[in-house]
């Protein structure tokens, strides 16, 4: 089943001493681009969070974000870091001394500083690990839910547009059969108009008419077309991940197509080349979701 790259999953979890929140959007990136918008005291599990997200999400650009607040009455054995106080006012007296004045920080000041304070228990590194990473599971979970939904919206929407092109394909044969004779003929007076004053053998003209209707035939380029469009239904049908091998096939279906208008001298079948592109546009702006 075809995933979309698109998606939002939010989970919420909290124990006797904290609660946290976990939101993950997805959108369209050609590469796995990972941005995450953690709080500083989960910004150690970075890198366990980019390893959970690269086993759901092989493409696309998605934004982590976290909150963390602490349960009322939670004692987050909190505590002054009596040495990055120490070194922020070394700092501080430093300042005074170069640049000669006497001015203190105020209680403000000092409070807002980072790292001024330290946590116990509550923020034990191994617990707040285990209910971050659960949390985030848990909303790749929503993620994957809402991107499955989307992909069966885009696979039934291929599925009808690749029907259309299987059709529009069908009547472009049907016209082509007809027409090579036609061209055949066609080619063969052009050549004795050109040549009236000159004698020619039969047979050789004929020939030369033969070479220029091949050099417009257009059967293999229709054959091959069909091919591409069936290998496309097989790959988004193997419930595989292949957004970058569907976007490959499709590149080779826009150069048959146009191959076939370059070809074709009959305005019927130009008309049908173009419908095949506008199709064609539409089904590569539907890809472009997939993963």
């Amino acid at each position: 089943m075809i995933l979309s790259m698109t998606g939002y999953g939010r989970s919420d979890e909290q124990n006797e001493q904290l609660v946290i929140s976990v939101e993950i959007r997805a959108v369209n990136s050609r590469y796995l681009d990972f941005a995450p918008r953690l709080p500083r005291v989960l910004q150690p599990f970075e890198d366990d969070a980019y390893k959970l997200v690269k086993k759901r999400c092989e493409r696309g650009r998605v934004t982590l974000s976290a909150k963390l607040e602490y349960m009322p009455g939670a004692n987050n054995g909190m505590t002054l870091n009596n040495s990055k106080l120490k070194e922020y006012m070394t700092v501080v007296k430093e300042i005074q001394k170069t640049a000669e004045f006497d001015d203190l920080p105020s209680m403000g000041d000092i409070l807002r500083l980072p790292d001024i304070f330290t946590s116990g228990d509550l923020n034990n590194e191994d617990q707040l690990k285990k209910i971050f990473l659960k949390t985030l599971g848990k909303a790749l979970a929503e993620l994957d839910k809402i991107r499955l939904s989307e992909g069966k919206n885009i696979q039934l929407d291929l599925d009808k547009r690749l029907g259309i092109l299987d059709e529009i394909s069908k009547n472009i044969q049907k016209l082509s059969a007809n027409c090579n004779d036609e061209n055949l003929v066609r080619y063969k007076e052009k050549i004795q108009e050109l040549i009236e004053d000159i004698t020619v053998d039969e047979s050789r003209l004929l020939q030369e008419a033969a070479i220029l209707s091949d050099k417009r035939d257009i059967t293999e380029e229709l054959v091959r077309l069909n091919s591409h469009i069936e290998l496309f239904k097989k790959n988004m049908d193997s419930g595989k991940n292949e957004g970058k091998k569907l976007n490959f096939l499709l590149q080779e279906m826009g150069r048959e197509i146009n191959t076939i208008g370059s070809k074709t001298d009959l305005i019927e079948i130009s008309h049908l080349v173009v419908d095949l592109k506008d199709e064609l546009e539409k089904i590569r702006e539907q890809v472009q979701n997939i993963i």
